[in-house]
């Protein structure tokens, strides 16, 4: 693609030549073919060194190098590997070894891989594309222009919006965990709600969501998991809400919209996280948060002050001999 074009697209500026640009590639490796970005300024050494054919910036600076000018360098470079990587385009049909009930409603348009099963009374959108060995069971609801990748379940009843992304195998609307001791043994409380998930949510691989026990397990618009997630039963997600690596949330937790939930954190049951909160990594949440509230650590408190803990964390051992020593000499014993 030509630079001239990529920055119309980007409503940019373009200093310097015009050229043909083949790929995006990062600020290290790109070579004269290729187009990088600088969005941080301590990577603004390295752009001096770039052997890219042409960098995006917010600002013009001086390298011998093509500068496409935008507000949102990072963004927009997102936005040219989407140029230069265009979508898979999938012929749509139903595979011939798909197992397909006669009562399922699947959109001519809609691509259905081989050894997919769709059970009786679910539907599925236009563009919406089944990769080889989902599972899609009775009355499921999945919205146009969804993308099921390899071995994707999803139980009797859920809904799934428009525009998702859910990758190899996720489990949707698997069994709450919940159980009652009557004395003898645990017995096993029925699981009887769903799984509703709104537009543009991605999944990544491995996550499980469990179907709530009455009513709905919900996950928002925008909600974005990576991979290895686990939502138990009746939960909510709120919109535009980031869940990374490893994290559990247990049942019935509220969790708000913006809400940023790093790797390995875990999150108690019937506990809220206000709209805008982050948890760094490993946080463990075990009671209300209120909006816009930052924590750090096991069981989770203000950030700052986890900050200050952790350097008296690391002075301990020296902090144990200086008391030692003040308690001889108290005792007379120096």
């Amino acid at each position: 693609m030509r630079l001239s074009a990529i920055a119309i697209h980007l409503k940019g500026t373009l200093r310097g030549e015009d050229k043909e640009i083949l790929k995006a590639s990062t600020i290290e490796d790109a070579s004269g073919s290729e187009i990088t970005f600088l969005a941080n300024p301590k990577y603004t050494e390295k752009a001096y060194h770039c052997k890219a054919g042409a960098i995006i910036v917010k600002e013009e600076f001086a390298v011998d190098i093509p500068q496409v000018i935008v507000d949102n360098p990072y963004l927009a470079f997102a936005e040219v590997i989407t140029l230069l990587n265009p979508e898979k385009e999938y012929a749509p049909g139903i595979s011939n070894l798909a197992c397909i009930h006669e009562e399922a409603h699947i959109h001519k348009d809609a691509t259905i891989f081989p050894h997919v099963f769709v059970g009786k009374g679910a539907r599925i959108g236009e563009k919406t594309v089944v990769y080889p060995g989902c599972f899609i069971g009775d009355d499921v609801e999945i919205g146009s222009d969804t993308l099921l990748y390899p071995h994707v379940v999803i139980y009797d009843g859920c809904r799934i919006g428009k525009h998702c992304i859910i990758h190899a195998g996720v489990v949707i609307g698997a069994d709450g965990f919940g159980f009652v001791w009557d004395g003898s043994r645990h017995r096993k409380i029925p699981q009887v709600g769903i799984v509703i998930i709104a537009d543009e949510v991605e999944i990544g691989s491995n996550c499980t969501i469990d179907r709530a026990a009455l009513t709905a397990t919900m996950i928002g618009s925008d909600v974005k998991m990576d991979n290895l997630v686990h939502i138990g039963h009746n939960v909510t997600v709120g919109d535009h809400t980031i869940i990374v690596a490893q994290t559990g949330i247990a049942g019935s937790a509220r969790i708000g919209r913006h809400v940023v939930l790093a790797g390995q954190c875990g999150v108690a049951g019937h506990i809220t996280v206000g709209d805008g909160c982050t948890a760094a990594s490993r946080a463990g949440i075990t009671s209300d948060l209120p909006p816009g509230k930052v924590v750090s650590g096991y069981p989770a408190f203000d950030h700052q002050q986890w900050l200050r803990v952790q350097k008296v964390y690391k002075e301990l051992p020296d902090l144990a001999k200086r008391i030692r020593a003040l308690e001889r000499r108290l005792d007379g014993k120096d």
